[in-house]
């Protein structure tokens, strides 16, 4: 049974026509995909668990499991067909969509993954093959996403909070210095994975976990969020995970703490989710 989408959360109607378009588009070209990025958190944090909002954005980011480059360009031709979509022509994985009425372009991002991808998982971009990202354990999030109902008769899938977590370690192995929102982004998950429908577990099944940290749901939160990050993934994608992580903890670190620099003793609070989190992760 798809999730819900909160009554006095909904979705922004022009978000609701990316949807719609990428679901129909990709049903009708028998390609597996899920929502993924910023909005797919959005979308289970706020609109889903009624969290507050994270940082803004217009990008919304789809994963697309194709066996080639033809099929994904198949679909790229699809979804400009569509009144209001164009394509990038600078940018092979980008779209936009533009209603009459608003001079604002929103952009759509398409990530091949699956069969597509060469060896050690990695996409190697056309036209001229120099831009290589790492798609490890995008499979393993494609099996987990959730299906979630946008609006009555629109049912789309998301990657779970598990999934975007995976997804945003791997993105920042492959961008990280130069670019800090997929450290912000993983932090954010880390806060707020027990008040994202976790905090029943905490108190019944994984109740060891809220011991381990003092009681503290958002702490033990963090080390379920690792938890359930190493269920989801392959074993190789979990050692894989696990090394990034313990060869770049204190960039990663500093670059989540740049997220909450603000706030009291930022730097000893993002140390205490990180290694919540790293604990989880050995826990299965």
């Amino acid at each position: 049974m798809a999730t819900s989408i909160r009554p006095e959360r909904p979705l922004d109607p022009i978000l609701l026509q990316v949807l719609r378009a990428v679901a129909e588009e990709a049903a009708r070209a028998g390609i597996e995909y899920m929502l993924v990025g910023a909005t797919a958190r959005d979308i289970l944090l706020t609109h889903v668990f009624g969290l507050p909002a994270g940082r803004a954005t217009y990008d919304v980011d789809f994963a697309v499991a194709v066996a080639s480059w033809a099929q994904f360009e198949r679909l790229k031709t699809g979804i400009s067909a569509r009144p209001g979509f164009t394509l990038d022509y600078t940018a092979a994985q980008r779209l936009y969509y533009k209603e009459d009425a608003s001079p604002q372009r929103y952009p759509l991002d398409l990530v091949p993954f699956g069969a597509i991808a060469g060896e050690q998982s990695a996409i190697v971009w056309p036209p001229d093959m120099a831009v290589v990202m790492s798609v490890i354990g995008y499979e393993d999030v494609l099996a987990s996403a959730e299906e979630v109902e946008f609006a009555p008769g629109l049912v789309g899938r998301v990657a779970s909070l598990p999934g975007l977590a995976v997804l945003k370690l791997i993105a920042w192995s492959d961008r990280g210095r130069g670019n800090p929102k997929d450290a912000h982004d993983l932090l954010q998950l880390m806060n707020n994975y027990a008040a994202a429908g976790n905090e029943a577990r905490l108190y019944d099944a994984e109740y060891s976990l809220l011991e381990a940290a003092d009681h503290d749901p958002d702490l033990a939160g963090a080390c379920l969020l690792g938890k359930d990050v190493a269920r989801l993934v392959k074993d190789e994608t979990r050692a894989a995970i696990i090394e990034l992580i313990d060869g770049q903890r204190d960039l990663l670190i500093r670059a989540m703490a740049g997220a909450i620099r603000h706030s009291e003793n930022a730097q000893e609070r993002v140390e205490a989710r990180f290694q919540q989190f790293r604990n989880g992760l050995s826990l299965v």
